[in-house]
């Protein structure tokens, strides 16, 4: 079986399907990450963090996500880690993960002048479609204390 180096890793090489993978030369064991579900994911540890067997094969064979919103998804969900059943998908797994950003750090001064006018946090976050405890850590991250 073939091996690629991962395009970001230096030392970590990977076969087509994932189950040898090499980080400076010592095979790497992988383990299921919860099988409770019915399709545990493989994890490998190095680099002092677990790491998706999915998510490596798909770097290394399939090139590297076009942003963080995108994670490694199997196409055919039986058919195991091979590079050619592997494509990068938008959004979390389970649905939950992909949220837009309603704040931005533009929006911060303008949230913060509207406190100065005397708006309340609830009053803001109405404006913003958020939860107010979102406004008042903003409020609280960035106005100075007495």
């Amino acid at each position: 079986m073939e091996f690629r180096n991962h395009p970001i890793i230096e030392g970590l090489r990977i076969n087509e399907d994932g189950t040898e993978i090499f980080y400076n030369d010592v095979l790497l064991r992988a383990f299921k990450n919860d099988e409770t579900r019915a399709n545990p994911t493989l994890k490998v540890n190095f680099m002092t963090k677990a790491h998706s067997v999915t998510k490596l094969v798909c770097e290394a064979w399939n090139g590297l996500s076009e942003h963080s919103a995108q994670r490694a998804s199997k196409i055919n969900l039986t058919a195991g880690n091979h590079y050619s059943n592997l494509e990068w998908k938008e959004g979390a797994s389970n649905g939950v993960g992909n949220f837009k950003q309603k704040i931005k750090v533009e929006d911060y001064d303008d949230i913060l002048e509207l406190k100065k006018n005397e708006k309340t946090c609830v009053e803001i976050a109405k404006m913003y479609d958020v939860n107010p405890s979102t406004i008042a850590r903003i409020i609280n991250r960035y106005v100075e204390k007495d």
